[in-house]
């Protein structure tokens, strides 16, 4: 099994042949993935910066968003935004190609369209991100527990549909980060009994 450091640096040098669902998958076995720890200060930040084409600022914390988690779809889209308006086509390519791959490597896990071919998610972040991407916007969520697997059922309608958008339903499979949290309760709960032990 390869190590996420090893195909993280084999995708930063050459984005283009990395296959990122393997990237992914590697990402949340090591000891970097932290998929409940979002960093709500930068994105505002990053959000800000973009809005008021505060380029440098907007640079600045696309990078340090990366810096955490290189996986990141949006601060790549923001990285690529920032270097081509700064006409650097290098950089530019490198943070698009990156952020088109991650992106694919979700759509391609499955439909979305029922629980079985549910999206396959590594964070509840990508689950908006793929949302917006396709054009859609959330009404209601819901948590179901379908046949073992964890699932956030989303119901979406088209953005730009106005107020008859029939809706339907979107699913993410959010087993990855449910199970990084039911591993960081139960050793939680394994020291805190330790700790009560006589």
């Amino acid at each position: 099994m390869t190590d996420y450091s090893d195909l993280l640096a084999a995708a930063q040098q050459d984005p283009s042949s990395a296959d990122f669902h393997a990237l992914r998958m590697a990402y949340t076995r090591s000891d970097r993935y932290r998929p409940y720890t979002q960093q709500k200060g930068l994105i505002t930040a990053l959000d800000t910066a973009l809005r008021t084409s505060d380029l440098d600022t907007a640079l600045d914390v696309a990078k340090q968003l990366l810096a955490a988690n290189y996986l990141d779809i949006e601060a790549h889209m923001a990285a690529a935004y920032v270097y081509t308006m700064q006409e650097n086509v290098e950089m530019a390519k490198h943070h698009q190609l990156f952020a088109n791959g991650l992106i694919k490597a979700i759509l391609r896990s499955g439909t979305g369209r029922d629980p079985d071919a549910a999206f396959i998610v590594i964070d509840i972040p990508e689950e908006y991100t793929i949302m917006r991407l396709l054009g859609l916007e959330p009404s209601s969520q819901k948590l179901l527990n379908y046949q073992g697997q964890w699932i956030d059922m989303m119901e979406v309608h088209a953005r730009d549909a106005g107020d008859d958008a029939t809706a339907f339903k979107l699913y993410f499979n959010i087993d990855l980060p449910r199970a990084w949290l039911s591993r960081r309760m139960d050793a939680h709960n394994a020291a805190a009994q330790e700790e009560d032990s006589p």
